[in-house]
C-alpha cells in the first residue's frame, strides 16, 4: 500500500469523490447485510439481478459506475 506523501492531489480528490458516491449510495439504500441466504441479490440502485438469473447491472447504472464494473 502506498504511503499517503506518495499520492498526489488529483488522485486525493479523485478518492474522496468516489467515498462521497460510494457513502451516498449506501445512506440512499441502506441496503448492506440485507441480502438473503441463497439470494443472487439485486442491485439496490437499478434492480439488475446478478448472473446466471439475469444481466447484472442495467446500462447508467450509478452504483456499478461507483464500483467500477460499469
Amino acid at each position: 500500500m502506498a504511503s499517503i506523501a506518495e499520492f498526489n492531489l488529483e488522485e486525493v480528490r479523485r478518492l474522496q469523490a468516489e467515498n462521497a458516491e460510494l457513502r451516498r449510495l449506501l445512506v440512499k439504500h441502506q441496503w448492506a447485510g440485507l441480502t438473503p441466504v441463497q439470494s443472487n441479490g439485486v442491485c439496490p440502485e437499478c434492480m439488475g439481478s446478478a448472473p446466471p438469473d439475469g444481466l447484472g447491472h442495467r446500462p447508467d447504472c450509478a452504483l456499478a459506475q461507483a464500483i467500477g464494473t460499469a
